[in-house]
This record gives structure tokens, sequence and C-alpha cells, in this order.
């Protein structure tokens, strides 16, 4: 595995955790409607969680392309649920997630 290679895995996989946790606790919402959708939203973020682990038990390009790409579209749509809620701490993290996981996809593309 090349060091663009593992970068990018890595970027895509710690992207992937804050899906997960954020759709996990809301599970424990008292709101019988927040908290069914709570679980769908859990049920796909644990599976991409998953999907983000198998670049790094080898190598596998078109997988952890097709993967970085899923998590870079996730982060954006993050970030433009946080604009529409005017709360600073909800976008900027995910758009800088996307910048640094574009850059990474970027170089891995490059290296080839």
């Amino acid at each position: 595995m090349t060091a663009a290679y593992l970068v990018l895995a890595i970027i895509t996989l710690i992207s992937a955790i804050p899906s997960l946790y954020f759709s996990a606790v809301e599970v424990r919402n008292p709101q019988r409607e927040a908290r069914e959708i709570a679980w769908y939203t859990t049920a796909r973020s644990a599976a991409l969680l998953v999907l983000a682990i198998v670049p790094l038990c080898g190598r596998f390009d078109g997988w952890l392309m097709a993967i970085a790409v899923a998590m870079i579209i996730v982060q954006a749509v993050d970030g433009v649920i946080g604009l529409t809620r005017g709360k600073p701490l909800f976008y900027i993290g995910p758009f800088a997630t996307v910048v640094v996981h574009l850059a990474a996809l970027i170089w891995f593309l490059v290296a080839g």
C-alpha cells in the first residue's frame, strides 16, 4: 500500500465515524418518530463504516475510490444541512473534511 492509498483510506474511515456517532446518539431520543428515523440512519452509517474498513485489509483501489466518493458526498450534504441550520460548527467541520478528503483522493489518483 502506498502512502496516498493509506492516507485516503484513513481519512475515509475517520469521516465515517461522526455519521455513525450522531445517528446512534439519536437512537436514545425520547420522541418515537425521531428514534425510528435514527435507527435507519444508524444502520446506513454502520454499513458505511464497515465498508470504509475494508480498504485497510488489503489493496482495493476501486473499492477505496467508491467509498471515498460516497463519504465526500455524505460530508458535503452534512455541510449543506449545517448551512441551512445556520450553525458554523455544523458546516465548517463537514466542509473541511470534504476539502481534505478531495485532496487525498486527488493525491491517490495522481500517484496512480
